[in-house]
């Protein structure tokens, strides 16, 4: 059975700005209109050059903003045309390598550890450590922990995943799948690390089945069967590792794959279920029985 990746590769946190539609363009030059209607009517320089700055400070802003949406713009196509082959996937971590300014560059760095994940797991954590958190906005910050916390469950090194896990806020969450996405981590971190309840009052107020979600759906049924086994709730993560083998048989090897470092009890748990996929008991079925011999 081969395992799930750790990390399917998707977008970087979107930059969803509301200035940067029609209606927020069109509410921003309402207001600088009427700053300047107000300092003509005043007649005074001093009010004239407060708007003229204020208005090279609101052009400056929205240029900025908008260089970062082409860039994120930019990078969603490197990442969806990384996804057609190995080849693809390593032209497309030259060229965000070749465009990475430093440690600020979040999205690139981001980007390019989703795309190192799929082969080498450690090499995206070293990726993501080079980002300097002091320096990146709250948001993005939040993003890195997100996935620097999903690659040390994944390598089973829970305890600095806690840590991460810890001060990540939700609250900091740019939409829908970036919340999930931080919910699914905080919560397998926290379960696996004895605070199961707490795991379980995270997941609680995240609607798996949005179609806003269908990217996370693994990570967040993978993070409820661990808070659920780890709260006593044993029915109810057998039904979740029943999901996840009804999306994909393999999954389940994230819970009986030696070296995964799960509970026996759910290892147990997760192999009986394992044993009700039809192609599990078809290939039962063949292997021959004790003590009977094929006839020549």
């Amino acid at each position: 059975m081969t395992q799930a990746k750790p990390t399917e590769t998707q977008a970087p946190a979107g930059i969803d700005h509301p200035f940067l539609n029609r209606n927020g363009l069109l509410t921003v030059g309402g207001i600088v209109g009427a700053l300047w209607l107000t300092a003509l009517v005043a007649g005074n320089r001093w009010v004239t050059g407060i708007v003229a700055l204020l208005t090279l400070v609101v052009a400056g802003g929205l240029v900025y903003v908008w260089r970062l949406v082409r860039k994120q713009q930019a990078v969603m196509g490197l990442l969806q045309s990384a996804s057609a082959s190995p080849e693809a996937r390593r032209q497309a971590l030259e060229q965000l390598s070749a465009s990475d300014s430093g440690s600020k560059d979040v999205l690139s760095r981001i980007a390019r550890a989703q795309l190192e994940a799929q082969d080498d797991p450690k090499k995206a954590l070293q990726t993501l450590e080079g980002i300097d958190l002091a320096k990146v906005p709250a948001a993005a910050a939040d993003e890195v922990r997100t996935l620097r916390a999903q690659m040390c469950l994944w390598q089973n090194r829970v305890r600095e995943a806690r840590e991460l896990a810890d001060a990540i806020k939700l609250a900091n969450a740019s939409n829908s799948q970036s919340r999930g996405l931080m919910s699914a981590v905080i919560a397998e971190a926290w379960a696996r690390s004895g605070k199961a309840e707490a795991a379980m009052d995270v997941l609680a107020g995240v609607k798996i089945d949005d179609p806003d979600l269908a990217q996370v759906r693994v990570l967040l049924l993978v993070a409820r069967v661990f808070a659920a086994f780890g709260a006593g709730k044993k029915e109810r993560a057998k039904r979740d590792l029943e999901a996840l083998m009804k999306q994909d048989v393999n999954l389940l090897g994230r819970f009986v794959t030696p070296g995964q470092a799960v509970h026996l009890e759910l290892q147990r748990m997760a192999k009986e279920v394992l044993a009700t996929h039809p192609g599990m008991r078809k290939m039962a079925r063949s292997q021959p029985q004790p003590g009977f011999r094929r006839g020549r």
